[in-house]
C-alpha cells in the first residue's frame, strides 16, 4: 500500500458535471450551472494516495478535480505526478519555487507561476526589505485536473472559483481565479504604497522636516521588489490568453480582464519607482545643501574665533618693546577691539545668511 501524503496544507476538491446543462458548444465550456462538489483533506492519517488515485479514476465526462497543495516535498510531487501524469520538470519547479512569473506548455499540460506580495508597513521580516514578503503559486493544468502549488502566503481562490464555475466549468476556471485574487492584491498593494511613496515625497520636500535618506532607500528597495515580483506576470498573461489551443473563449475574456488589472498594477508600480528614483536625487541634493549649509556655519563661526586667538597671539609673543602694554587702557581697549570685530564679523555672516 502507498504511503500517505505528509504536506502542511493539502486538500482535493472533485467538480462533478452531473447537473451540467450544457449550452450548445461544449468548445466553450460555458455552463448553466456549476455541478456538485466533493472535498476531503489530505493529511497523513489516510491513505492520501489511493484516495487521490480513486478520485482521478472515478471522474466522468466533464468532471474534474483540484488538487492543492502547500509547500510539497519531492516525494509528495512525485506521487501526485505519478497519478496526473506531469511532466518531472514541472514537479522539480513545484519542488524548487523561486521562479519568475511564467507560462510553459507540456504537451497538453499547462504550467502558469504566479508570485504573491504583501505589504506590511513596519513589518519584521529580517530581509533588507522588512516591510515585503514574497510568495508563490503554481498551477499545472490538465484535461481533467489542475494542481495548485503555493510557498509562502497564498490567497484562498475557493469562493472565487465557485462563483467562476457558473459560468465556464473547466480546470482552467481555478487558474484564472486564482490569477484574478492574487493580481487584485496587487491593486491593494499599490494603493498602499501610494500612501507611503506619498508621505514620503512630503517629507523629503518640506523645509523644517528632517530625515534619513535610508529610510527613502529602504522604500525604493521595496519598491523594485515589489515591482520584480509584479511585472513578469504581464508577459505570462499575454502568453496565456493567446494559447487558442488549451484556452478557450469564454475564460479568454476572463483572463483579458486579469491582464488589464495586471497591466495597471504594473504600471502603478513602475510610477512609484520612478517617482522614488526623483525623490533618491531630490533627497541627496538636498543632504547635499544642508552640508554646505553647516561647513559655511563652522567656517564663519572659525573666522570669528580666529580674530581674538590673532590677537591674543601677538600680545603672548612677549616682545619687550609694546608700548601699549604699560599704558593704562591697553587693556580694556584690546579687549573692546576683539568684541567690536567679532561682532561685526558675526553681524556680516548674519547678513549674507551664513549664520
Amino acid at each position: 500500500m502507498s504511503s500517505p501524503l505528509s504536506v502542511a496544507k493539502a486538500h482535493c476538491t472533485v467538480y462533478r458535471a452531473d447537473n451540467r446543462a450544457d449550452n450548445g458548444d461544449s468548445s466553450s465550456g460555458a455552463t448553466a450551472a456549476a455541478g456538485t462538489a466533493e472535498r476531503f483533506e489530505l493529511n497523513a492519517t489516510t491513505d492520501d494516495v489511493e484516495a487521490l488515485r480513486h478520485a482521478h479514476e472515478s471522474l466522468g465526462d466533464g468532471d474534474f478535480c483540484w488538487v492543492h497543495v502547500s509547500e510539497p516535498d519531492e516525494a509528495v510531487m512525485h506521487r501526485i505526478a505519478e497519478i496526473f501524469g506531469i511532466h518531472e520538470l514541472v514537479v522539480e519547479d513545484a519542488v524548487t519555487a523561486h521562479q519568475r512569473a511564467k507560462f510553459e506548455r507540456y504537451k497538453s499540460q499547462l504550467l502558469f507561476v504566479l508570485r504573491t506580495v504583501n505589504y506590511t508597513p513596519g513589518g519584521t521580516d529580517t530581509d533588507l526589505t522588512p516591510d515585503v514578503t514574497t510568495g508563490e503559486a503554481q498551477v499545472i493544468l490538465g484535461r481533467d485536473f489542475v494542481v495548485t502549488v503555493t510557498h509562502g502566503e497564498a490567497p484562498d481562490p475557493t469562493d472565487r472559483v465557485t462563483e467562476n464555475l457558473e459560468r465556464v466549468f473547466l480546470p482552467q476556471t481555478v487558474l484564472y481565479s486564482l490569477a484574478d485574487k492574487i493580481v487584485d492584491h496587487y491593486l491593494d498593494v499599490t494603493l498602499q504604497l501610494e500612501d507611503d511613496v506619498s508621505a514620503m515625497e512630503t517629507t523629503v520636500f518640506a523645509p523644517s522636516i528632517s530625515f534619513s535618506i535610508e529610510e527613502v532607500y529602504l522604500l525604493m528597495r521595496e519598491v523594485l521588489e515589489i515591482r520584480h515580483a509584479i511585472d513578469p506576470l504581464t508577459v505570462a498573461l499575454k502568453l496565456l490568453v493567446s494559447d487558442h489551443d488549451n484556452i478557450v473563449d469564454d475564460s479568454r475574456t476572463y483572463i483579458r480582464d486579469v491582464l488589464d488589472h495586471q497591466i495597471l498594477a504594473a504600471d502603478h508600480t513602475g510610477n512609484y519607482a520612478e517617482r522614488l528614483a526623483s525623490l533618491v536625487d531630490a533627497a541627496a541634493a538636498k543632504i547635499s545643501l544642508q552640508q554646505n549649509t553647516d561647513m559655511r556655519k563652522i567656517s564663519a563661526w572659525a573666522a570669528v574665533a580666529v580674530v581674538p586667538t590673532m590677537i591674543a597671539g601677538i600680545y603672548g609673543m612677549n616682545f619687550e618693546v609694546m608700548p601699549e602694554l604699560d599704558w593704562a587702557f591697553g587693556y580694556p581697549l584690546v579687549i573692546c577691539l576683539m568684541v567690536t570685530i567679532c561682532v561685526g564679523l558675526i553681524a556680516l555672516f548674519r547678513h549674507n545668511r551664513w549664520l
